[in-house]
């Protein structure tokens, strides 16, 4: 390509590439390009695609030269970084479309320079990986941690049962609503509009956090809400006031179980409330377990990533909160929300920022680890896992393993994961582990990290 380029490796894993063509060079293309579009242009006294450039100057004239001078950029850009000799640590992210710079001015009887600017693939250097010493909180089960679980699994196997409409919502209530954010008018905001929302009031598992606002109301009954977030609120309405219209549509109390009947619904092969118990007890130390061992390996790869912590762009940052959110939004149930908006004022959190930057710089090493260790899956490891998922799911080991192989995509999603697997064991083995403060149970489940 007869134009010279230079590139300019700016801060947070940016380029801005910058092209100039000199007064021969911008002739020629300038008259490929506009020739390509004389080709499908219809002109008054001339057969399609045979008027001259010059007949086209004249009857389009600043609109020529605007749509030759984008096509230009976009023909240069394209064929720059599409080339076998581009350098690799230049090459946009693919969500990260290059943007020009400034507005450059196309002139026939000078030379062209423009640039534009996009995000690259972080530069990941891992220093020392073994050898750390890592600090992380211990903690032990107590017959307390056992009983809030049973009082959790007693409100799971609850009974819900319609009220009278003349009754009135109450904490524990299993409650239906319609509801969406209005505006200064008191109009509603359609993308904030929710309907069917179903949560149990008291749980505090509604986006606007209107539980105690709703205690009182009946059903059909419409409310408009105004409530105040505290500045403390570790979400994007800390510090907002917000107007929120409600309406209530059903309304059904939660009826416990009694201990009998509970121990049964569980598992018939329990006699009593004492096995019940027993089997909660096991499953807390195996998720204690479970979680004490990936705090430990998240802290290890926290001291790895302090080290030489890479550069995060912008558009990636923007990426992996969005999905976050989306992630958020489908566990809690939250439909036709308006996902990109939240990322865009979630962008404004420094604190959720700097999450999802700690976020993706643990992935970024996690891989780059694995990479530099040659981790690899044997097949034995492979059928191995196979094997695993067949018991698992009460089917045999050759469905399970002609799934897989006909899916390739999500074979290779099993592939990564035990490829992490072996990387997460590699990293205990080769690190001390030191006892930090004893917290309780929920304090570990609480942990960030």
């Amino acid at each position: 390509m007869a134009v010279t380029q230079e590139i300019t490796h700016l801060e947070n894993s940016a380029v801005k590439l910058t092209f100039t063509y000199n007064n021969e060079e911008l002739c020629a293309k300038y008259n490929t390009v506009v020739g390509d579009f004389a080709k499908d242009m219809q002109i008054k006294g001339f057969r399609k695609g045979k008027a001259p450039i010059s007949v086209l100057e004249r009857k389009l004239g600043k609109l020529l030269q605007e749509d030759a001078l984008n096509s230009i950029i976009a023909d240069t850009v394209n064929e720059a970084i599409k080339s076998e000799y581009f350098p690799k640590d230049a090459l946009p992210l693919s969500y990260s479309d290059p943007k020009v710079e400034g507005e450059p001015k196309l002139d026939l009887s000078s030379e062209l320079v423009f640039s534009v600017k996009y995000d690259v693939a972080p530069q990941v250097t891992v220093g020392q990986w073994e050898g750390l010493d890592v600090e992380v909180e211990t903690a032990e089960l107590t017959d307390a941690d056992v009983e809030r679980e049973l009082n959790q699994i007693r409100e799971r196997n609850a009974i819900v049962m319609d009220k009278e409409d003349d009754e009135a919502a109450e904490n524990g209530d299993v409650v239906t609503v319609n509801y969406s954010e209005l505006d200064e008018k008191g109009g509603e905001i359609p993308s904030s509009k929710r309907e069917d929302f179903t949560f149990t009031l008291g749980s505090g598992h509604n986006f606007f956090k209107f539980d105690d606002e709703i205690i009182g109301m009946k059903k059909d009954e419409t409310r408009d809400i105004q409530k105040t977030y505290p500045e403390d609120s570790d979400d994007e309405l800390a510090g907002k006031t917000k107007q929120i219209r409600v309406t209530v549509t059903a309304l059904k109390r939660r009826e416990i179980p009694d201990d009998d009947e509970l121990v049964q619904d569980i598992d018939e092969s329990f006699q009593a409330i004492v096995d019940l118990k027993q089997y909660i007890r096991k499953n807390l130390e195996r998720d204690l377990e479970e979680r004490l061992e990936r705090i430990k390996i998240n802290r290890i790869i926290e001291k790895i990533v302090e080290q030489n912590p890479p550069s995060i762009p912008e558009s990636m940052i923007a990426i992996e909160m969005f999905n976050s959110l989306r992630q958020a939004f489908g566990m809690f149930n939250i439909q036709n929300a308006d996902t990109t908006r939240f990322a865009q004022e979630a962008m404004k959190d420094e604190t959720r920022r700097l999450e999802a930057v700690k976020r993706i710089q643990a992935s970024l090493v996690r891989d780059k680890l694995i990479q530099q260790l040659n981790i690899e899956v044997s097949e034995e490891e492979l059928e191995r896992n196979y094997e695993n998922i067949a018991e698992e799911s009460g089917t045999s080991f050759e469905e399970v393993k002609e799934k897989y192989e006909m899916d390739g995509e999500v074979n290779e999603y099993l592939i990564s994961d035990i490829k992490h697997d072996m990387l997460n064991k590699l990293l205990l083995e080769k690190n001390t582990i030191k006892p930090g403060r004893k917290v309780n149970l929920m304090d570990i489940f609480e942990i960030n990290s």
